[in-house]
């Protein structure tokens, strides 16, 4: 596959990001930027093989490998085959540093794609808009941008490869017990004999796997049956605490603001006042 596009861009620069440029190579040039490139670029290989230069280090770049590159980054890649096809998209915007934080790239590096199909899906489509001249189609790209950087985090962090899908196999029971005992005193002890694990190890698997500690996603449950307890509106504050497994309600409203930045009673408050 060769397409490519770099549309003129309008109004859709107002927006936080917005696509440059969008494009496939089945075999891929040799490009040397001793000074970059101006925007930021995630190029992708869906087949053949290449190599990724950077800060001095050759990376190879086979199919479900990318890289990230941020503005103004020297870098060098090249082919190592005949066919060496990468999927790219460069774009711009005021919060991509953000973004791309949030999904672990904040420098230019190698990262595994652990579902090319998934991406390569939102990125056709972007492809295709970019192409079709409709007024409205920059804007859509910018949300389909999203959507894919959003994607790229999923496949690049959370359930990511034949491992990590063990390891979140493994926690399943220790999640469904959370989710059907949230109002029980529960111990790390009694958490971590479900699975015949050590109270340490455990607490180091929900880290790997869901970037939060146990007893943070057990908070986590407890607020969001919170929530909808006050929603109901049939229940005193203390009585929802109780509920959710919080025998003392001081703690449960400090434990509920730090969550939603609202107290309980604010919080039900607001939705009545937005429902009703």
């Amino acid at each position: 596959m060769t397409d490519y596009c770099y549309p003129v861009v309008g109004e859709e620069t107002e927006l936080p990001m917005y696509l440059l440029g969008a494009g496939a190579r089945d075999q891929e040039f040799h490009f040397i930027r001793e000074n970059g490139y101006p925007n930021y670029q995630i190029i992708y290989c869906v087949r053949g093989s290449g190599v990724l230069r950077l800060n001095g280090t050759d990376t190879p770049i086979r199919e479900g490998d990318a890289f990230y590159l941020p503005p103004n980054v020297p870098h060098e890649y090249f082919p190592t085959e005949e066919i060496w096809e990468t999927h790219w998209l460069a774009f711009d915007g005021r919060e991509c540093d953000a973004v791309l934080k949030f999904i672990g790239l904040e420098c230019a590096k190698p990262f595994k794609i652990y579902d090319v199909n998934a991406v390569d899906a939102i990125f056709k489509k972007i492809l295709y808009l970019m192409k079709t001249n409709y007024y409205y189609s920059g804007c859509q790209c910018s949300a389909h941008l999203y959507q894919f950087l959003i994607e790229l985090n999923r496949v690049m962090n959370m359930q990511s490869g034949e491992k990590d899908g063990a390891k979140l196999n493994q926690l399943a029971p220790v999640i469904d017990y959370i989710d059907k005992n949230y109002s029980k005193d529960l111990t790390l002890a009694e958490l971590s004999g479900l699975i015949d694990l050590s109270p340490q190890y455990l607490c180091r698997l929900f880290k790997e796997c869901l970037n939060m500690r146990p007893f943070e996603y057990l908070a986590r449950r407890r607020i969001s049956q919170a929530k909808i307890l006050l929603l109901e509106d049939k229940l005193n504050v203390n009585e929802i605490a109780s509920k959710v497994g919080y025998n003392d309600c001081s703690y449960f409203c400090a434990v509920f603001k730090k969550h939603e930045m609202l107290s309980p009673a604010e919080f039900r408050s607001l939705h009545k006042k937005a429902t009703g």
